[in-house]
C-alpha cells in the first residue's frame, strides 16, 4: 500500500530521479541537489518517504486508525518540506510519495516501479557501513541498487560539473569506464581520472601514464571532456582520493561498490565504503554491470573500450 500525491503536473513517461526523504537537514540537501541535477536532465523528481513498518508483534497493537493518522501526518509534513524547497516559481516537476514498509526495500521497489535513473539520499551517519551486508538503509540501498546512488551530507557542496573518477589500473576497468561515461553524459560533467601508485611502484609509472592517456582519449572520443592525474604517494588510497577531490574542487566522486568480479553479492568494497562514509562532497556509487557499452563502430575510443570489456569477461 502506498499513497502518491502529485504536487505539480508531470508527464508519467518522464524520466525520474528518486529522492529518499526523512525530515532532517541531509534530506533538504538531497532535495536541493536533485533540483540542480534536474535542471540539467529535465527529469521529474519523485520525493519518497517510507514509514518504517512495525514488527509483527508491535503491529498487533496499532489500530488502522492510528496507522492512517501516521500516514496523513507524514504526507502533510513531507508536502510542507518539499514545497518549502520547490517553490511555485521553480520549473522543476516533482511528486511526493508516502509508503509503508522496510525502508531500503521500498526505496528499491519504487526505483524499479518508476524506472528511475538515479537515487539520491541524504546521509548523516554511515557508521554501520563497516558491515558489508547488514547495515543502515543507506548502506543496504548502496549495496543493492542496480542504478547509481548519490549520497550527500550537506547543502554546502552542490556542484556537479566535475566528476572525479578514481581508477586502480592494476585491475580491469572496462565496466567501470562504461558506467562512468553513462553518468558523465547524464550530468553533462567533465571527468578527472585519478590513480595512485606508491614510490615502490614507480617502475610502472610510464605504463600507467600511457594507460591514463588511452583512457582519457576514450572519454574525449565520446565527446566527454576529460583530464587525468597520476599521484605518487604513500598515503592510503581513500585519503588520496578525498584529498585530491578537495584540491580540484570536484563536485562529485564516482565510486564502484564492487570490484569487477561479475558477482551479484550485496557487498560494498572497502575503499568505496570508506569514501562514502568520509567524503564531504557527494558520492555517486555504482555497481559494474555485465552489459556491453555503446561504441561508435570503428573509432579508436570504441576499440579501446571494446578490448577492455572483452578482457574483463575472459
Amino acid at each position: 500500500m502506498y499513497c502518491v500525491i502529485i504536487i505539480k503536473n508531470s508527464l508519467m513517461n518522464k524520466p525520474r530521479i528518486l529522492v529518499c526523504v526523512s525530515f532532517g537537514p541531509q534530506s533538504d540537501a538531497a532535495l536541493k541537489y536533485a533540483r540542480k541535477i534536474a535542471g540539467v536532465t529535465h527529469d521529474t523528481i519523485s520525493c519518497l518517504y517510507v514509514i518504517e513498518q512495525p514488527g509483527y508483534i508491535t503491529g498487533k497493537f496499532i489500530s488502522k486508525e492510528i496507522q492512517q493518522k501516521i500516514r496523513r501526518e507524514a504526507e502533510q509534513k513531507l508536502s510542507t518540506r518539499v514545497n518549502a524547497i520547490y517553490t511555485r516559481e521553480d520549473p522543476t516537476s516533482f511528486e511526493i510519495i508516502v509508503t509503508t514498509g522496510k525502508v531500503y526495500r521500498k526505496i528499491l521497489e519504487k526505483a524499479a516501479d518508476l524506472h528511475a535513473r538515479l537515487i539520491i539520499m541524504g546521509r548523516s551517519d554511515l557508521s554501520d557501513l563497516h558491515k558489508n551486508v547488514i547495515g543502515s538503509n543507506t548502506a543496504q540501498t548502496v549495496a543493492r541498487a542496480m542504478l547509481p546512488v548519490i549520497t550527500i551530507r550537506s547543502s554546502k557542496y552542490l556542484a556537479n560539473e566535475q566528476l572525479l573518477l578514481p581508477l586502480d589500473l592494476t585491475k580491469p576497468t572496462g565496466l567501470k569506464l562504461s558506467r562512468a561515461m553513462e553518468i558523465a553524459r547524464l550530468l553533462q560533467a567533465k571527468v578527472m581520472l585519478y590513480t595512485m601508485i606508491t614510490p615502490d611502484g614507480t617502475g610502472q609509472e610510464p605504463m600507467f601514464r600511457n594507460r591514463l592517456k588511452e583512457i582519457k582519449q576514450s572519454f574525449t572520443g565520446m565527446g566527454i571532456p576529460c583530464n587525468a592525474h597520476l599521484s605518487v604517494s604513500r598515503e592510503r588510497v581513500t585519503d588520496g582520493i578525498i584529498s585530491f577531490a578537495g584540491k580540484i574542487s570536484a563536485g562529485l566522486i564516482l565510486i564502484m561498490t564492487q570490484q569487477e568480479t561479475h558477482t551479484t553479492e550485496m557487498f560494498i568494497g572497502s575503499t568505496a565504503r570508506e569514501v562514502i562514509k568520509r567524503s564531504e562532497i557527494p558520492v555517486v556509487s555504482m555497481i559494474p554491470q555485465i552489459e556491453p557499452p555503446e561504441f561508435p563502430d570503428g573509432t579508436t575510443s570504441g576499440n579501446i573500450l571494446k578490448h577492455e570489456f572483452i578482457n574483463d569477461l575472459t
